[in-house]
């Protein structure tokens, strides 16, 4: 994908701890900054991930309700929110401020930092 690539985690970590494996294997945790980005990622993960799951992404709203930020601080400016009939993202307010995206379709939603999920990390190449 350019100047990154990307490492799928079959293993269930909270934000903060997968956020943790990825800067001990030298990265972070994937951060889709556009379009071309977003389906590149999301074309890769559903080949991993067969089915619906959620994957942590580099994305939260911690420091301010609402305002996005990615693991190194800078805005998110691209957003790939799901939209449907009943759940349109982001619902969770206060209580859900970090990303996830699902691997059938790529949407994010936002959800709980503390659920245990598979996440991403991205690599500089």
């Amino acid at each position: 994908m350019g100047y990154k690539c990307f490492l799928a985690y079959r293993v269930y970590e909270t934000y903060a701890d997968a956020s943790k494996k990825c800067q001990e294997r030298g990265g972070r945790m994937a951060m889709p900054r556009d379009r071309k980005e977003q389906e590149a990622l999301a074309e890769y993960v559903k080949s991993v991930f067969h089915g619906n799951w959620p994957v942590w992404l580099g994305i939260n709203d911690e420091r301010s309700e609402g305002l996005y930020l990615f693991e190194d601080t800078t805005r998110v400016t691209y957003f790939q929110w799901r939209k449907h009939f009943l759940s349109s993202q982001p619902d969770g307010g206060k209580r859900e401020n970090c990303v996830a995206m699902s691997s059938d379709d790529g949407d994010w939603w936002d959800t709980y930092c503390e659920r245990r999920i598979y996440y991403l990390c991205e690599f500089d190449v």
